[in-house]
């Protein structure tokens, strides 16, 4: 079995930002899917968001792929979410739309290598923590699960 990781830079500017918020949604969802065996075999795949504001700006627009090897087979990603979204309604869809690229690009990836990805397999766990997704507007860190 493969594994998940979605990592978010840290802002103080940003916590609890719409954001924040929907990328934690999305990992608490993904660390459900995990823990209950549902990803797919294969390569492993790590998201991270940066976070643009003040304090804290990423050095490219876009996102980023690379870092894939026989010995570590996780494929990262890094997406460098625009300052206008964190505070945005719109925050939950972009955190889908950088999900969505990440599956078309490690899809590309994996088959110009002839590498064994099972793309459907991933877009149903996608697609389930986006639907399966909580409120977590009153969540504490304590009420996190241990992962």
């Amino acid at each position: 079995m493969s594994s998940i990781f979605i990592n978010v830079t840290k802002s103080e500017a940003l916590e609890k930002s719409p954001i924040d918020k929907a990328v934690t949604r999305v990992a608490m969802a993904l660390a459900r899917q995990g823990l209950q065996g549902a990803l797919p075999a294969g390569p492993s795949l790590e998201i991270t968001f940066l976070l643009a504001c003040a304090d804290l700006q990423p050095d490219f627009e876009g996102m980023r792929m690379g870092g894939y090897t026989a010995d570590d087979p996780v494929l990262r990603f890094h997406a460098a979410v625009p300052a206008q979204l964190a505070h945005s309604t719109l925050a939950p869809r972009y955190v889908a739309a950088v999900l969505d690229d990440v599956l078309g690009n490690a899809h590309d990836y994996f088959a110009d290598r002839q590498i064994p990805f099972d793309g459907p397999a991933w877009r149903r766990v996608f697609d389930a923590a986006a639907v399966h997704g909580e409120d977590l507007s009153d969540l504490t860190e304590a009420a996190l699960p241990a992962l």
